[in-house]
């Protein structure tokens, strides 16, 4: 299915080494596009969720950081020294917060040079980090209609919704398709539930007008 929050992996159209083997060399890594494009890559064929599981020897890693992210490298370095000696918590505390915020896809995967190859999977794997992969997940829990409800809620003539009420109100809902509803104590969220993943800019948007007690 199309997904705004993953990250994306083009292969090429060809395998790496064999055409007989199930893995591809990979083309590009791509940053999490918006709902038009993530339609376009299912379509194309070519394009994978980036599940963020990489395999390769411990060398290998401390390689490629020591050539895309050298400072990093570096901090393991001095990290590496420390252990086991009494200075090594001081010694952690000082190079963490030295270290740039910046996660191993971005840093690494997206600049190395190195062969990098993606074998494409059906495994179950889904990252549960969206009220769409939440509902998706629980399918054993829906109604008749597909509707996932919780809590107080009264649900009439709607399909494939998620409805939740976290705080013991009656949330009614009528004549809905696959739309989020979660009511809060201090909060009510109404959303196409297909873009779940563009909560994100509801948080930007709270965060901007000084309301972040409400995250």
């Amino acid at each position: 299915r199309p997904e705004t929050g993953y990250g994306y992996i083009r292969r090429n159209a060809r395998n790496g080494l064999s055409n007989k083997e199930p893995w591809f060399k990979v083309s590009e890594f791509v940053e999490k596009p918006d709902l038009d494009t993530a339609k376009r890559y299912l379509a194309d064929g070519n394009y994978f969720w980036n599940a963020g599981i990489f395999v390769a020897t411990p060398d290998t890693i401390l390689n490629e950081i020591h050539s895309c992210l050298p400072k990093l490298y570096e901090g393991l370095q001095t990290l590496k020294g420390a252990l086991g000696t009494d200075d090594f918590p001081k010694v952690l505390n000082e190079v963490y917060h030295s270290l740039e915020s910046i996660s191993f896809d971005y840093g690494v995967m997206e600049k190395t040079k190195g062969e990098v190859y993606v074998v494409p999977c059906e495994c179950g794997w889904s990252d549960v980090g969206s009220w769409s992969s939440l509902y998706d997940l629980r399918s054993s829990e829906y109604d008749k209609a597909k509707n996932l409800v919780e809590g107080e809620a009264l649900v009439i003539d709607c399909r494939n919704s998620f409805v939740s009420s976290r705080n013991g109100r009656v949330v009614a809902v009528l004549g809905l398709e696959r739309c989020l509803v979660v009511d809060t104590d201090d909060s009510l969220l109404v959303a196409d539930l297909d873009r779940a993943q563009d909560i994100r800019k509801i948080v930007d948007a709270l965060k901007e007008s000084g309301k972040e007690k409400l995250l």
